[in-house]
């Protein structure tokens, strides 16, 4: 979401409390961002991943 922030905090960076949002400047406009969150890691996680790494996690022959 951009923000019109009054000239004091104007050039806000980083967190102001942790209520999950964080302030950062982008092309000289302010941005109010959410804070990403970890991911749990469920056994439907684990399996997929191992899934993944059986199908797709080849190594490359070399020449």
């Amino acid at each position: 979401m951009k923000a019109k922030l009054i000239t004091p905090i104007e050039r806000l960076r980083g967190q102001l409390r942790k209520d999950g949002y964080y302030f950062r400047m982008y092309r000289g406009e302010q941005i109010v961002q959410r804070c990403p969150t970890k991911w749990e890691d469920t056994p439907a996680r684990k399996a997929a991943r191992e899934k993944f790494v059986e199908r797709y996690g080849k190594k490359k022959a070399r020449n």
